[in-house]
This record gives C-alpha cells, sequence and structure tokens, in this order.
C-alpha cells in the first residue's frame, strides 16, 4: 500500500487559509514609535481602518475618510476565483488556476501594502510643500519646513502576521500547484511508457 500526497487538495488548503488571513491585522502605522492606525485586509478594502494610541478617541466628524484599497479588493478576488476555479475543476486545470492565481494575488496583495506606503509617504510631502509656515519668532519658514518633512520620514507603515499568513499561504498554495502539475506530468509520461 502507497500513501500519495495530494498536492492540489495542499494547495486548495493554502489559498483557504490565505484568504482567512484577510481577517487578521494586516498593517499598523505609527508615528515616532507611537502607533496611530491599524487595518485587517478587509478593513483595507473597506476603506475602514481603525486609529489607535493618542488618535483612538477621534470623533467620527474629525476622522478623514479612508479610501477602499482597490489593490487589495483585486488581490482578494484573484484568490477567492483560484480558489473556486479549483474546486470546479479537473486537477491539471485546477492546479494551473490555482498556479497562476496564487502567484498573481501574492504579487497584488505586496503591491498594495507598498503602494500604501508610497501613498502616505506623497500626501503627506505633498501636505508639508503646500502648507505656508506661519510667522513664529522661534523657528524660521526653513526650519518649520524641515521639521514637517522630518514629521513625514518618521510615519512608518508595518506589516502584520494577517500579512504574511496571506502571503506565505499564497506562495505555499502556488508551490503545491506546481508540485502538482510536475507529479501529473511525472505519472502520464510513466504510464505512456
Amino acid at each position: 500500500m502507497t500513501f500519495t500526497i495530494d498536492f492540489n487538495q495542499l494547495a486548495r488548503v493554502g489559498k483557504f487559509v490565505a484568504l482567512l488571513g484577510f481577517l487578521l491585522p494586516w498593517v499598523t502605522v505609527s508615528c515616532s514609535g507611537t502607533e496611530i492606525l491599524t487595518a485587517t485586509g478587509v478593513q483595507l478594502m473597506t476603506g475602514d481602518p481603525q486609529l489607535a494610541g493618542p488618535l483612538e478617541g477621534m470623533a467620527e466628524s474629525q476622522r478623514e475618510d479612508a479610501e477602499p484599497s482597490i489593490i487589495t479588493i483585486v488581490a482578494f478576488a484573484v484568490a477567492a476565483i483560484g480558489l473556486l476555479v479549483s474546486l470546479a475543476s479537473r486537477s491539471r486545470t485546477a492546479a494551473a488556476a490555482m498556479l497562476a492565481t496564487s502567484l498573481l494575488a501574492a504579487g497584488l496583495s505586496y503591491f498594495s501594502i507598498e503602494n500604501m506606503r508610497q501613498e502616505m509617504r506623497r500626501e503627506l510631502t505633498n501636505e508639508t510643500s503646500q502648507q505656508q509656515p506661519e510667522e513664529n519668532p522661534f523657528f524660521s519658514a526653513e526650519q518649520q519646513q524641515q521639521m514637517s518633512q522630518a514629521m513625514a520620514s518618521s510615519i512608518r507603515v508595518v506589516e502584520e502576521e494577517g500579512y504574511y499568513l496571506t502571503l506565505v499561504s499564497l506562495l505555499l498554495a502556488a508551490l503545491f500547484a506546481l508540485l502538482t502539475l510536475f507529479t501529473r506530468r511525472a505519472e502520464t509520461s510513466s504510464t505512456d511508457a
């Protein structure tokens, strides 16, 4: 009796775990070490990150509405579609779909966080360059501008466990799908011989 591993099933489990990763924290934004915002993958998709630390009690009327992350939405959709296609198709087609959608979703997940990081920096830089320094007896206009830029550079976006779980699970799903394709090819070539 031989025991065979169904890599396609493992790829499906990896894809399912990756989708669950969207429910966990994806990012934390901090300024000078003080946490100011947290968001799960779902909160990034809906544009509803949660204020944290000293900003936590801020009233809804004072908050700026965040925009939904289209890239995160597409990453989730690609992962979900890949899982559904793999469940509805034969093993080789399922493995190919899992491989393609896993790699694409992993790339989109990575790009969504990098895009968020760049957008925040660009927005803060634009805000500081457009603001006219106030009359201040202690600091010159140039010094105020430099302090604003230093504040903008102290903003950090840190990836959290949900993001890493999603990314690693998608890469594992791609690996298992690739193994499925290779084992199927080996099986067909051995039966032909």
